[in-house]
């Protein structure tokens, strides 16, 4: 299989202090504009499957890409960034929030695959924050799932993720990750017995004037 882990695009969040950032903030009209230059290269890729988080910016940045692909979306909220969906201004003081709940998902983005765990109480149910060693097994898990799902097959498979997330899955396959621009590719090649990384972190299909991380 082909697997190509895709940054959202940037979030209000991302332009904003830390202070100041909330627990499920859209993409900001930069974003729009990565995506859409995303997208645009997209069907180079000849995507099989699309399967995004189900934060806000990643779902937006995601509606690009299925505009651009025909694909129907699927919410998997394995994919969710480090810590969970959390409100607060410093990890010490955060609290839970719930995240979008399945209605909420389907009353905006139409037609989308929403796993059955997302209800009513909303994908992320106001847990307390995830800490790192929990995201480590959480990729380690994504990685089993996502070879037995899709590892012997020729799928090409788009996962709309998190820089910090994103970072947390490579280490899975030994290498050191830098901070994902917004809007990134990376293209990891998994076959039965090797896992290669083909490309990383490319925003070759973004102008200098939006490169933001």
């Amino acid at each position: 299989m082909q697997l190509f882990l895709i940054r959202h695009a940037q979030s209000q969040n991302n332009a904003l202090p830390e202070a100041q950032r909330v627990e499920d903030p859209p993409i900001t009209e930069i974003g729009h504009q990565q995506a859409k230059h995303l997208a645009a290269v997209l069907p180079e890729l000849e995507l099989t499957h699309l399967i995004t988080s189900p934060f806000r910016r990643t779902l937006q940045t995601t509606e690009h890409l299925r505009q651009a692909t025909n694909l129907v979306p699927h919410v998997r909220p394995e994919l969710h960034e480090l810590g969970g969906c959390m409100r607060g201004p410093s990890v010490a003081e955060m609290v839970g929030a719930p995240g979008m709940n399945r209605e909420e998902i389907l009353a905006e983005f139409i037609d989308y695959q929403v796993c059955e765990t997302i209800d009513g109480n909303g994908w992320w149910g106001g847990k307390p924050y995830e800490l790192l060693e929990a995201a480590q097994l959480r990729a380690k898990k994504l990685l089993a799932r996502t070879r037995e799902e899709f590892g012997e097959t020729d799928a090409r498979v788009a996962y709309v993720m998190h820089a910090d997330f994103k970072r947390i899955f490579l280490e899975q396959f030994s290498i050191v990750p830098q901070t994902p621009w917004n809007a990134s590719l990376t293209h990891v090649s998994i076959a039965p017995d090797e896992i290669r990384v083909v490309d990383y972190n490319n925003i070759d299909h973004l102008p200098a004037e939006l490169h933001t991380a």
